[in-house]
């Protein structure tokens, strides 16, 4: 047995380091990568042995009253270790999942190494992943290709994975938008990778006309000889901010999270808030505090798989819990600037508003049968849970509950988040089936992720893409018996206009010069439970 094997011998007992040993078959991990090792064979044996999760998984909330919570970025984020959708495991302390004698606490405490070897060329690496990594995918919404050429970096910007990012312009030439991620730059990274962020500029007709590189505090323009690297940096960039404040932050840590508690405090078990929002919070509880013990800890798997020390990724993390998470769509997308712009040049924002009308009709359809008017206003339970959610999050900017139009604008807003926003920011594997797309860490001379990068972000990818109850499904049975017949309804419509949204998505995609699936109704999971 080697020194590495006998590394792993400390973690795995023989018969489940036989399995590591041959699950990995002839995948090019170093031996001395204990924690690559590691995710790589929790994914394949997560996807082997997970099965679909459907409506019908959703429980029926019972109870209500106070969580013991416990703190991850003190005044920031916090999480509750209790699901009501899976047995209780208790937990003794905050610290329980990292610093106690099992797994997952001795591999976090394992040496945080960039293993920065190269595939040997692009179709080594397309091989691997063939053989090995594709196959543990969920399926890719849309088809990129020619992934490194000017018009992707058009197309991540105005409906790809930064379309959010995307600000107007005026006063600088022939610059009409931009994408500005420049200040990853003064995120700290670990020796030997190159500072992260980029900001990309475009013309009035989405032309890219130049790429401003953080690391080299240099613009470079098509044709200039590190013009590929640049864009190499800006599409990796993206990827980083995106998955870090976006997606792991403020989606899961912030909206997800932050409604599950407030809803099992604040609201009784059998009030019609609560069982409205019940289906959106599903696996909340278990799905967070997997993130936060697995995913974001120091020496996790974020803090490996990009170049930040965990200082600059807890800076990156906050950022996302201050970014105003639980604004309503329609008010983000006035407030951008970008309202007017047409589906020609915007189609994120056609497919997003869409979605969060269609979500909004369904809220307020359903609120009407328990609170008529503007009653729901004055409902203590309702006003505790609004409460919470406006002091908890650091750029909540939820201020005092005083319509019913802010109500059913904000419980509009988490349903559109935690299904098309989470769609928008975390479906990742149509970034990923070719490895020079994006990569987590730049280096000089590169434009291909390392063998290590690679793997780890199929892997991640691979455990947070799941089958989970989609939008699609029939969730009633969680509705009060009050009311039912009217409030099933009312689902039934909403059912029925996220099948039209869907037939309108597909007539648009048909004249668009890429199509977008990111809202379509029929990809949408019900929760971020994954």
């Amino acid at each position: 047995m080697s020194n590495n094997d006998s590394q792993l011998s400390l973690i795995f007992p023989p018969e489940i380091l036989k399995m590591v040993e041959a699950n990995e078959g002839d995948l090019p991990i170093e031996a001395s990568d204990t924690f690559t090792r590691f995710l790589f064979f929790v994914a394949t044996s997560t996807v082997k042995n997970s099965s679909p999760h459907t409506a019908k998984d959703i429980a029926v909330p019972s109870v209500s009253g106070p969580l013991e919570k416990f703190e991850f970025i003190p005044g920031y984020i916090n999480y509750v270790p209790l699901d009501e959708d899976v047995a209780p495991k208790p937990v003794s302390s905050a610290n329980s999942a990292t610093n106690g004698p099992n797994v997952l606490s001795t591999i976090l405490s394992s040496p945080v190494v960039d293993e920065f070897r190269q595939w040997q060329n692009k179709e080594a690496a397309e091989k691997v992943i063939a053989d090995h990594l594709i196959g543990l995918q969920p399926e890719a919404l849309e088809l990129w290709t020619d992934v490194t050429s000017d018009a992707t970096i058009t197309n991540l910007a105005f409906q790809g994975m930064a379309a959010h990012l995307l600000v107007p312009v005026t006063g600088q030439g022939n610059v009409a938008f931009k994408v500005v991620l420049a200040s990853l730059g003064e995120v700290p990274v670990r020796d030997g990778n190159e500072r992260m962020g980029a900001t990309a500029h475009f013309d009035a007709d989405r032309n890219l006309l130049s790429i401003y590189v953080s690391n080299d505090d240099a613009t470079y323009v098509p044709g200039d000889d590190l013009w590929e690297h640049a864009k190499w940096h800006f599409r990796s960039a993206v990827f980083a901010y995106v998955t870090i404040a976006d997606h792991l932050s403020a989606l899961h840590l912030c909206v997800s999270e932050l409604t599950m508690e407030s809803s099992r405090e604040q609201l009784p078990a059998d009030h019609p808030l609560r069982r409205l929002l019940k289906p959106h919070v599903y696996l909340a509880g278990q799905t967070q505090t997997t993130a936060i013990r697995a995913l974001a800890p120091e020496g996790g798997i974020a803090h490996r798989l990009w170049p930040f020390t965990f200082e600059g990724l807890a800076k990156l993390l906050k950022q996302g819990a201050e970014s105003q998470p639980f604004e309503p769509f329609p008010k983000w997308l006035e407030k951008s600037g970008l309202a007017n712009l047409s589906d020609e040049k915007y189609p994120f924002a056609t497919d997003g508003l869409a979605l969060y009308e269609v979500c909004r009709e369904y809220v307020e359809n359903y609120l009407e049968i328990y609170f008529p008017g503007e009653s729901i206003v004055s409902d203590a339970a309702v006003q505790a849970w609004w409460e919470q959610l406006a002091t908890t999050v650091a750029g909540s900017g939820l201020g005092a509950l005083q319509t019913r139009a802010q109500l059913v604008d904000l419980v509009a807003q988490i349903i559109f988040a935690v299904s098309g926003w989470h769609s928008h920011v975390g479906a990742d594997t149509r970034y990923l089936a070719d490895p020079s797309f994006v990569g987590a860490k730049v280096r000089a001379g590169s434009e291909l992720a390392d063998i290590q990068s690679t793997i780890l972000i199929y892997s991640l990818n691979a455990v947070t893409g799941l089958y989970q109850p989609k939008l699609l499904d029939d969730f009633t049975h969680v509705y009060l018996k009050l009311h039912k017949e009217k409030a099933v309804e009312v689902f039934q419509q909403f059912q029925k206009s996220l099948i039209a949204l869907g037939r309108d998505i597909d007539s648009r995609n048909e004249s668009r010069s890429m199509p977008l699936r990111t809202f379509h109704p029929a990809v949408l999971d019900t929760a971020v439970s994954k």
